[in-house]
């Protein structure tokens, strides 16, 4: 059973940034999909601030190099986005994975972000196209990178009175690029590991990689040392050996030996080479 609380739906987002800074104990609804779980399970607020009809928040457009996503953009809507699918094609194939179909319709990305968890699909693919997020609140607007805005698990830097407004990304034409995990079953699961990618190669030799690794460590992160070293390297199977340890032994130091890891090591190895083989 839900604690009782007030719901307020504001028809713009200055309106809803003028409830948040004046209302005492309120929360961002977003979907709800996350926030309805912890609400059951005993976290309380006296207003609900639903934030998911405000229209100027929920679009989806292409600035060039730049795309702008509206934060209350659902997981469906992204999954299906042309600009999406032609310039961040892993975003859409992780997006189209989560959950259930309710959850894709209900579920925004925005509220994805916030809620942090480190299982999130979104989280990877958003990691390799260098994703910002927009936080902003009657005092003003900031800009972060997602890597600094995601603290700990299930922690961001978004502050009582702030909204998520919106992610933007870098389009990386010329890469190939794709998103894989592993579930405990094909539908409706938590990914168990996932790795986006984004790789630009010629001539047999790598020019730019981007991998980010979920799922399995504390947070999803980009190994950015190997990312470097790959740089100019030519595509052979010592290179990715190479490349592959290092990633591994990043895991571990980040995590620790976790006993999932006798089986997520041996498939995060696989996967990998499976990747930067192409």
């Amino acid at each position: 059973m839900l604690p009782d609380f007030a719901s307020v739906i504001p028809e713009s987002k200055e309106d809803a940034l003028a409830y948040l800074s004046s209302l005492k104990s309120a929360k961002i609804f977003a979907g709800g999909t996350d926030l309805l779980v912890k609400m059951r399970r005993g976290e309380s607020y006296s207003h609900i601030v639903d934030i998911t009809g405000i229209r100027d928040i929920k679009v989806i457009s292409d600035h060039g190099e730049m795309i702008n996503i509206g934060a209350v953009s659902t997981h469906h809507e992204i999954s299906v986005n042309q600009i999406i699918s032609e310039k961040a094609p892993s975003l859409a194939q992780a997006c189209g994975w989560v959950g259930s179909p309710a959850i894709r319709n209900m579920g925004t990305i925005g509220g994805n972000l916030v809620n942090a968890s480190p299982a999130a699909d979104s989280l990877a693919p958003l990691l390799i196209h260098d994703a910002d997020v927009v936080l902003e609140s009657k005092d003003g607007t900031r800009r972060m990178r997602l890597e600094d805005f995601i603290l700990a698990p299930y922690k961001t830097d978004i502050q009582p009175h702030e909204i998520l407004t919106f992610i933007t990304i870098k389009g990386l034409p010329g890469y190939r690029e794709g998103y894989k995990r592993v579930t405990k079953r094909a539908a409706w699961a938590i990914s168990r590991l996932s790795i986006a990618w984004a790789i630009q190669e010629k001539g047999g030799f790598y020019k730019d990689v981007k991998l980010a690794i979920g799922s399995c460590t504390p947070m999803p992160f980009r190994p950015r040392k190997v990312e470097d070293s790959l740089k100019d390297r030519a595509k052979d199977e010592k290179t990715i050996q190479v490349a592959v340890g290092e990633i591994i032994d990043e895991i571990i130091k980040v995590s620790g030996m976790r006993p999932s890891f006798v089986y997520k090591i041996p498939v995060v190895k696989a996967l990998l080479e499976d990747i930067l083989k192409g």
